[in-house]
């Protein structure tokens, strides 16, 4: 299903306009503009992509009946739209064909502020929110493939949504794309698209059984 038929979706079952809801269906397939496949599901479809949607939009939205809406209840209903069952981030890692690239270990994010001071002025606090953000993802699944949640250059365009244009240190400011591309190469030694990571992923069956409209009551 689209973002367009997800918000349709929500809208029957939560009441108020299709338009309530579309932001948020539509951040959960905004991936496929990194990887028009069906693996694209991999880097928001889980548990870990609601509670970011949850932090991205809020614990709840108004739609147009003025019922409060809570985002975690249409994010789980986009994914189960989507797949067969609700998994978590480390279910997409089953059987990941690991690059040769990725490397271990893997410099903290302590240390990767100290080098972003260095290079482009400032604290080491001014970096860190960055560089955790990052890293965070390693509290998705205990195993380097984590590193395929962020780490490219659709993660990057991510951070500097998150973070803004330009990272605050005290100056006239680090550009969050230039900091989020040398936290990038410096964790892999390359800028990779998101399908390099994508492409390596094992398909499965419960990836892809996207509904139909017509089984969600839509016509």
């Amino acid at each position: 299903m689209n973002p367009f038929d997800h918000a349709r979706s929500s809208a029957r079952v939560h009441g108020g306009r299709w338009q309530d809801y579309h932001p948020i269906h539509a951040w959960f397939d905004a991936t496929k503009a990194a990887h028009c496949h069906f693996t694209h599901r991999a880097l928001r479809h889980h548990h870990e992509g609601i509670a970011e949607a949850v932090t991205v939009f809020g614990d709840t939205i108004t739609n147009a009946d003025g019922a409060e809406i809570e985002v975690r209840a249409i994010a789980v209903q986009h994914i189960e739209e989507d797949c067969s069952y609700l998994p978590s981030a480390a279910d997409w890692l089953d059987d990941f064909d690991t690059p040769d690239w990725l490397h271990v270990p893997m410099p903290d994010a302590e240390h990767l502020s100290r080098t972003s001071a260095r290079r482009f002025g400032g604290e080491e606090t001014d970096y860190l929110p960055l560089h955790r953000w990052f890293l965070e993802t390693a509290s998705w699944a205990n195993t380097p493939a984590h590193l395929i949640f962020r780490h490219h250059a659709f993660g990057i365009y991510e951070a500097e949504h998150r973070f803004g244009p330009a990272i605050d240190n005290g100056a006239s400011g680090a550009p969050t794309r230039v900091v989020a591309e040398q936290h990038v190469r410096t964790m892999l030694g390359r800028m990779p698209a998101a399908p390099d990571f994508l492409r390596r992923l094992k398909g499965q069956r419960w990836m892809l059984q996207a509904t139909s409209p017509a089984l969600v009551g839509l016509t």
